[in-house]
């Protein structure tokens, strides 16, 4: 199976960021940090997104906003009723369909009022889905990890797999986030690898490293978004257990990192990609000191 190689645009030199787009097959548009609901602004990244295809021959996924975004006009929280939600996914998903984004990224909501919460995501990724298979997208639910005083829903493999279930469309599938994953399971003790039970839903990954630590444990950790090799994940076990998966695209979803490191994990990455077929891990080069080297 051909996996793909990508980013996150705000790495992206056209969207300010300093990688060349040749350097990717995949971009994820971040839609949760762009209020797209302004036309002027939505007529801008589709004229982006057009030329980056024609001219560079790269392909999009996009990552839609959620409870916790920026901009509160495009929040969406699949934990309320709210009809805002439709709304705005409606436009996410117009978007994807018009640049050719096979998978958006979704996020469930927050954990704030027990048993209903989790009845209210799946009601919504029901409404959603039939939307999505209106304009032949799918919609991959992310995993996530509990803040301090915001706990989530989606946070352990079962969660994820009982909402999958319960949605019962094929417009919905898994984004497994490595670094997500990485930090729950060390605050509740299950293994990294319970993740990758979930097979052939994962569909795409999001790949950066962290210390496995929550924030409200130490602030200078958290979800730091590091390249690959300067946290503790143990990429070389990640880049076997893909195998199980169905993964299509590998997203390195980098926030803190020098150019440098960020090219030297996409090269991992892609290394791997080649691989594939005839398994062999990449080499993964461990820092100690992430804070200098990638800040």
């Amino acid at each position: 199976m051909n996996t793909k190689t990508g980013i996150n645009s705000p790495q992206i030199k056209d969207f300010g960021g300093a990688i060349d787009p040749c350097e990717v097959e995949i971009i994820e548009l971040g839609l949760d940090r762009l209020d797209f609901l302004d036309e002027k602004i939505e007529k801008e990244l589709l004229s982006k997104a057009a030329y980056l295809a024609s001219c560079f021959g790269v392909g999009f996924t996009i990552h839609a906003p959620h409870i916790d975004s920026r901009i509160e006009g495009i929040k969406v929280d699949f934990s309320s009723n709210y009809e805002k939600n439709v709304t705005v996914m409606e436009k996410v998903i117009r978007i994807a369909a018009e640049i050719n984004a096979e998978y958006i990224v979704v996020h469930p909501g927050s954990q704030n009022g027990g048993r209903k919460c989790l009845s209210s995501n799946i009601l919504n990724l029901i409404r959603t889905c039939d939307l999505a298979k209106d304009y032949g997208v799918t919609l991959l639910l992310e995993n996530l990890f509990d803040r301090a005083g915001a706990n989530k829903v989606g946070v352990f493999p079962g969660e994820i797999f009982h909402i999958i279930e319960m949605v019962g469309s094929d417009h919905l599938k898994i984004n497994l986030d490595i670094g997500h994953a990485f930090i729950a399971s060390n605050a509740y003790g299950f293994s990294l690898e319970d993740y990758f039970e979930l097979g052939g839903y994962i569909r795409q990954m999001h790949l950066h490293d962290n210390f496995g630590i929550l924030e409200s444990e130490e602030a200078m950790f958290g979800d730091r978004h590091l390249p690959l090799g300067f946290g503790k994940i143990n990429f070389r076990e990640v880049f076997k257990n893909i195998l199980k998966t169905g993964t299509r695209n590998l997203i390195l979803e980098i926030k803190n990192s020098t150019t440098e490191c960020t090219l030297e994990s996409l090269a991992q990455i892609r290394e791997f990609c080649s691989l594939r077929s005839g398994f062999a891990p990449p080499a993964i080069t461990y820092s100690i000191e992430p804070t200098i080297a990638c800040v």
